[in-house]
């Protein structure tokens, strides 16, 4: 009910690396998180939150994943 919260990841993608999109550093993110496109870093949740990722068939992440 009213302020109850729950520790599931959430269902909604808030940030979008499209495809052709090269990121070259590390990425923090809240909620959720869609790669198509490449990251050369790290990826990671926020430690306080769930976090979703989602990763196309496409996309390339070199680096940690957390």
């Amino acid at each position: 009910m009213f302020g109850n919260k729950s520790n599931k990841p959430q269902n909604s993608i808030d940030c979008l690396i499209g495809a052709g999109t090269v990121i070259e550093g590390n990425i923090a993110f809240v909620g959720g998180l869609r790669v198509d496109g490449h990251v050369r870093g790290n990826v990671l949740s926020a430690d306080t939150k769930p976090g979703t990722l989602v990763l196309s068939e496409k996309a390339r992440i070199e680096g940690e994943i957390r």
